[in-house]
């Protein structure tokens, strides 16, 4: 068997593998079900705010609107430059639950997100700590939703990908990515299911956690200096025995990211290979598949292979467009510029990396 028989034959397979996974996850259907919790329990949603006039308001709308009553909010403004305080002030005057203050100065080895939710977790008194990130949007019975599936699955920290609101056609081309490696590389029901923590995922936008095993772990503590925390805390809390789930956002919860193509560089280029168990390696050889497979396949099995892999590539985005809520048509069509997307991006990625840093929202960061 020659060797580029076997290197076919291994990329095939792979994407056989990557296939299945994303059928799994529709299949699965990973969503909030629609079973309701009315008990009892207070929810402290903290929401950590840098430069966040604009997305506070939605945010704050959405919470006001929920069915959930029992909340309370707070607000850490992480030393804004725009008018975030303002706009705090104003919702503080609409509602007694909503509550803000200013943070204190970011010490050494920490990132800004981190200090300002460890802040907040020290201000709440809620039985459960919902994080938010400011670009999140709820439904109104999402939190009885939350609360029915976190106890029945006897969860420490329930965190959600928000269903993402992509209008314009950079949006389109760049933050329908992020999902789609992720529904490829990961059946979500494992990370419930398996105890290994290297079956993780995690999204800051939206974490649930027991406010018990939070404030017994102080996890944003424990991961002080990474500007990816979402994930490294859901390896931890596994490491430690205790339960995750990990769910889509489907009608329940919904972000906008990035509303530039340059935005959305910048944001994912600062922890695109996180989604590869942190390896850059992984990433690049993930990149290079993706090329190489249809090439591999119509070298040794000519328009026989090239069909099995138009097959699968079509069965892939269905997958991925039915979990995701996304428009099969378009998905198809956009896929080259995924690809042109991922290239820059892994570019991106490296160059942070050997400048050692990047910048986001006016701080440096380490990569």
């Amino acid at each position: 068997m020659s060797k580029l028989l076997i290197l076919s034959s291994i990329l095939l397979a792979f994407f056989v593998v990557r296939t299945l996974v994303a059928v799994v996850n529709a299949v699965s259907r990973p969503y909030l079900p629609d079973s309701k919790d009315l008990s009892s329990g207070k929810v402290s949603i903290l929401i950590p705010a840098r430069n966040e006039e604009e997305n506070l308001p939605r945010l704050l709308d959405s919470i006001l609107r929920l069915e959930y009553r029992d909340v309370e909010v707070w607000v850490c403004d992480d030393h804004s430059s725009d008018r975030t305080l303002a706009v705090l002030e104003e919702w503080k005057a609409k509602d007694h639950r909503i509550r803000y203050f200013r943070g204190e100065p970011l010490p050494p080895s920490w990132t800004g997100k981190n200090y300002a939710c460890h802040q907040l977790a020290q201000k709440a008194t809620g039985d459960y700590l919902l994080f938010l990130d400011a670009d999140v949007t709820l439904a109104e019975s999402v939190l009885q939703k939350a609360l029915a599936f976190f106890r029945k699955k006897r969860l420490a920290l329930l965190t959600i990908f928000p269903r993402q609101l992509v209008p314009g056609i950079s949006e389109r081309i760049t933050v329908p990515l992020m999902n789609w490696a992720l529904l490829n590389l990961l059946p979500l029901i494992a990370v419930l299911k398996l105890k290994n923590p290297l079956f993780a995922a995690g999204n800051g936008q939206f974490m649930l956690f027991d406010a018990q095993v939070y404030k017994q772990g102080c996890w944003h503590k424990k991961v002080k200096a990474c500007p990816v925390e979402d994930i490294l805390i859901v390896r931890r809390l596994k490491a430690a025995g205790q339960r995750v789930g990990v769910l889509l956002g489907n009608h329940d919860v919904f972000c906008r990211m990035y509303q530039s193509y340059w935005g959305s560089l910048r944001g994912f280029s600062r922890n695109v290979h996180e989604f590869f168990l942190g390896s850059r390696l992984l990433m690049v050889l993930f990149w290079i598949s993706l090329l190489a497979t249809p090439v591999a396949i119509f070298t040794c099995w000519a328009w026989s292979g090239l069909l099995l892999y138009l097959l699968l590539f079509i069965v892939n985005r269905l997958a991925v467009s039915w979990a995701s809520r996304e428009k099969l048509g378009m998905s198809l069509l956009i896929h080259p510029l995924h690809i042109l997307f991922f290239t820059h991006l892994i570019y991106a990625n490296i160059w942070l990396r050997i400048n050692k840093n990047g910048t986001w929202k006016d701080r440096t960061i380490v990569v």
